[in-house]
């Protein structure tokens, strides 16, 4: 369990990692506590109820499922596997900003207790928004030990 002031630092950091996801072209972030489902910071109009979370979940847990939803935009899956989904919208995407912003891609990274969530506009390029995200869990995984996904091996 985080001290107070343990638990202020974090909010600065996390909120710095949002402010990057956004300095480089995401359009809306968040990162999510895997346990609880709770969003630990996220960016303006930006938000993952919980049937959405749950999705999420069965996803990382194997789900064969086709589509998910992100703030209330549907993304058809690119890839999954217990650590990363991809996924990207289509022009007939029903949803609160797939018509406003255009296509969007999603990435979704985890650590073992954390997920961070990114999502961009299509003529952003792949490579690029993984290594904004990969730069995130890799700072929270050095951070905390207890963050790094190997660990998820030994459950």
């Amino acid at each position: 369990m985080l001290n107070k002031e343990e638990e202020e630092i974090n909010k600065v950091r996390f909120e710095n990692y949002i402010k990057k996801l956004i300095d480089n072209g995401f359009f809306k972030c968040g990162i999510i506590d895997i346990d609880s489902g709770d969003m630990i910071c996220i960016s303006k109009e930006f938000n993952i109820c919980y049937v959405e979370y749950q999705e999420i979940l069965n996803l990382f847990n194997g789900s064969s499922s086709i589509s998910f939803l992100i703030n209330g935009d549907r993304y058809f899956v690119n890839t999954s596997d217990d650590i990363r989904i991809q996924g990207k919208t289509t022009l007939k995407s029903s949803g609160n900003t797939s018509t406003i912003n255009g296509l969007q891609s999603v990435i979704i990274r985890r650590t073992k207790g954390k997920c961070v969530v990114g999502v961009f506009k299509e003529n952003q390029t792949q490579q690029l928004a993984e290594k904004y995200i990969e730069e995130i869990i890799d700072d929270i995984t050095k951070l905390n030990i207890n963050e790094n996904i190997s660990n998820l091996i030994e459950e």
